[in-house]
């Protein structure tokens, strides 16, 4: 972030990436996530994730 943009061209400027960058983005970072999580974060990640129809 720079201290010369004001709110509004930081938010233009984030707009103009691709969508699909950000999914790929996305991808990545979740994937590292699952790679160098715990076994016990991973446990918990997946019951987060898991539907809540208990």
């Amino acid at each position: 972030m720079f201290q010369w943009e004001s709110e509004k061209e930081r938010l233009s400027r984030f707009m103009k990436i691709p969508a699909k960058k950000k999914l790929e983005w996305l991808y990545e970072m979740k994937e590292f996530l699952w790679k160098f999580s715990t076994p016990r974060q991973r446990k918990l990640r997946w019951k987060l994730r898991s539907p809540r129809w208990d």
